[in-house]
């Protein structure tokens, strides 16, 4: 989180069109999450201020909402792609496919920040996945799976993650690592 992730009470009076004593009461009330800095003033995350915006029909400011990351994943498997979809829409863009040359032709499209992509493809993937990082098209790929491709890319990229197995859970932890270096 960055300093401009915060912000003060008149701040957050100013987003919802209202007075400082209503803010005030939001907060006695449990309303809108904050915490206090040393000096007992109120601070709120942006984060905080964006689910209440939403729970009590607030219209967001423009501008205010962080953009959210770019996945692409590819996937032969219409229930991985489903399960993955709707796991990892939550918190960030999310578009799929099942087949490899059309994932690639949208991250030339979109450069997504992440390329999410079952190894199971062998040498199609160890190729589209090379080609990538070489060209610098996509920021991080994470690939998952029993995949052959995994040890040729062993130490050649720092860009490129490696998990096994197919669960939804699992992929999203490394999805939000892959994307915090």
């Amino acid at each position: 989180m960055n300093a401009d992730d915060l912000f003060t009470a008149p701040q957050v009076a100013k987003i919802c069109s209202t007075d400082l004593k209503t803010i005030h009461n939001w907060v006695n009330r449990g309303e809108i999450k904050s915490f206090r800095t040393p000096g007992r003033h109120l601070r709120f995350r942006r984060q905080d201020i964006l689910d209440f915006l939403g729970r009590f029909g607030y219209p967001i400011p423009e501008g205010f909402s962080p953009s959210r990351k770019k996945l692409i994943i590819c996937d032969d498997s219409e229930t991985v792609r489903k399960s993955l979809k709707r796991t990892l829409s939550r918190e960030f863009d999310v578009e799929v496919f099942a087949d490899h040359v059309d994932a690639l032709l949208a991250v030339g499209r979109q450069r997504p920040d992440l390329l999410l992509i079952n190894g199971s493809g062998g040498d199609a993937v160890a190729h589209l996945v090379d080609r990538l990082t070489t060209n610098k098209d996509v920021s991080q790929v994470v690939i998952y799976g029993n995949s052959p491709a995994k040890n040729k890319f062993k130490g050649k990229a720092d860009t490129i993650e490696f998990i096994a197995g197919t669960d939804a859970k699992e992929l999203r932890k490394g999805v939000l690592t892959a994307l915090e270096k």
